[in-house]
């Protein structure tokens, strides 16, 4: 019994080995086939990935290739291409394509260019028709431009005649004013010097010449409408004794103390254009129209004596004269600029400084350039060259200074205001850079009676008349010095026209 309980439980022992091994192997048969499966499954999911990517990559070029890579998907792509190829083929059709569209475009260029070269041929035609029109035409202006040409050239050589002759009679008549005029001067001198020779009475002397005068500057303005300087004062006194004069001028016409005057010979008409035979300085006014001022300047041949004529651009009667200055005006060619100098001369006459550049190159005043000014004294050299001799300033500092001096100079120029070189002023106001100043008859002055000469009075200047015997009046003198004979000699010199100084008011004076 016990025996058979073993072998039923080996028995089935025995049968459920059996059932389990079948059971195992069928499972691990079916495990097998079901990673085959997932390996295909697997390998399938990667190639389609692989041609997902592919096509993806194929989508993208294709949509780059057509122009429409900013469209997202196939579906969107379809319908844009639908639509433009509809606006293309200006119709609808279900199964056009890019290719139709490209192949109704070449039908429709070749029929635009059959159109416009039969277009072209026409027009072609039609232009050299015209022109064949034009040209026919154009020679038939030709024509009658050349007759008019010929016209035109008789007219103008006609008119280059007229304005030739008319030229010839201007000059003409410019040459016999120019003959009235020299006339007219020379007959004015010799009045001036008969009213000089036939009248004892100054003041009518004085008035005949200034009429005199006046008429000729009218004449002389009307036939060559130049503009003259005219003298500022007359010398109504000279001594060559004291060396003073007096002039015209006074309190009352504003002139002032070491005001310098030119002095030129009574005939003179322009001041600027004539040459001075002396200078005088004033040194005191002794009236409202009268003052007196020291002789600088003169020659023994030529002296300083009444009736010549003074003029300085520095001064006129019941005027205040404006002047502007340019950089580095240098009086004494040292080099180095005068400019205080310069402006104590100007304003000492009585003168004013409008505008000027200081030595530092900087331009004071410049809201007074304008035409009110009456000249601008330049210093005769390129600024450049003063520029390029200046080492205390930078290149940026020279460079600044010479653009401020053309723009100050062309503001003149532009206001019509004439330059003068510097060394033209100072020979204009008579400057001399060693002359002194002593005032007669004041304090500190020179007195003749401290020297010994002892009640002398000084003379007029005024040339004794020559007595005639049976005379009722002696005739004036023509102011010649006589020669003082020489034996043996050729010629007698020149008196030195020293006048002696033993005149007595009595013998001077005139009666």
């Amino acid at each position: 019994m016990r025996n058979s309980g073993v072998v039923i439980t080996n028995l089935v022992f025995m049968i459920l080995a059996l059932i389990l091994g079948t059971v195992s192997y069928f499972l691990f048969n079916n495990v097998s086939e079901k990673k085959q499966e997932i390996a295909a499954a697997q390998k399938a999911l990667s190639d389609a990935k692989s041609e997902n990517s592919a096509m993806t990559s194929d989508f993208a070029k294709l949509k780059a290739k057509l122009g429409y890579e900013d469209v997202a998907d196939a579906k969107e792509l379809d319908a844009t291409m639908a639509k433009d190829i509809a606006d293309a083929l200006g119709k609808t059709e279900a199964n056009a394509t890019y290719r139709d569209v490209i192949v109704t475009l070449g039908e429709n260029l070749a029929d635009k260019v059959k159109e416009y070269n039969e277009n072209y041929v026409a027009q072609r035609a039609e232009a050299n028709r015209v022109a064949a029109l034009e040209t026919k035409k154009t020679e038939a202006q030709k024509g009658v431009f050349d007759e008019q040409s010929s016209v035109i050239d008789k007219d103008h050589t006609a008119s280059l005649d007229a304005k030739s002759k008319n030229k010839q009679d201007l000059q003409a008549s410019f040459d016999e004013q120019g003959a009235d005029l020299n006339r007219l001067k020379d007959e004015t001198k010799k009045e001036i010097a008969v009213a000089k020779q036939e009248t004892a009475d100054f003041k009518e002397s004085k008035e005949k010449f200034a009429k005199i005068n006046e008429e000729l500057s009218a004449r002389v303005d009307e036939l060559s409408n130049a503009s003259y300087e005219r003298a500022d004062a007359e010398i109504l006194y000279a001594d060559q004794v004291l060396k003073l004069v007096r002039l015209n001028v006074g309190a009352r016409d504003g002139v002032r103390p070491l005001t310098t005057f030119n002095v030129f010979a009574p005939d003179t008409l322009d001041m600027t254009d004539a040459s001075a035979k002396g200078s005088v300085q004033v040194v005191r006014t002794i009236g409202e129209h009268m003052c007196e001022a020291k002789i600088l300047e003169d020659e023994m041949s030529n002296p300083v004596q009444r009736g010549d004529l003074v003029y300085t651009p520095l001064w006129r009667p019941g005027e205040v004269m404006r002047y502007a200055l340019d950089y580095h005006l240098d009086i004494n060619g040292d080099g180095f600029s005068d400019l205080n100098e310069v402006i104590t001369l100007i304003r000492t006459s009585g003168a004013e400084v409008a505008a000027y550049i200081d030595d530092d190159g900087k331009i004071q005043n410049e809201d007074q350039i304008g035409p009110d000014v009456y000249r601008v004294v330049t210093s005769g050299k390129s600024i450049s060259d003063l520029l390029e001799k200046d080492y205390s300033k930078d290149d940026a500092t020279k460079e600044k200074i010479a653009n401020d001096e053309v723009n100050f100079l062309k503001a003149f120029e532009e206001a019509k205001v004439p330059s003068i070189e510097l060394k033209e002023f100072l020979e204009k106001i008579g400057y001399k850079e060693t002359a002194g100043i002593t005032r007669y008859r004041e304090e500190g002055g020179v007195s003749l009676q401290e020297n010994g000469v002892g009640s002398q009075i000084v003379s007029p200047g005024i040339i004794a008349p020559t007595y005639v015997d049976g005379a009722d009046k002696a005739p004036r003198s023509p102011g010649i010095l006589a020669p003082t004979y020489i034996k043996d000699a050729d010629k007698a010199p020149k008196s030195s026209g020293t006048v002696s100084p033993y005149y007595t008011r009595q013998h001077s004076e005139k009666k």
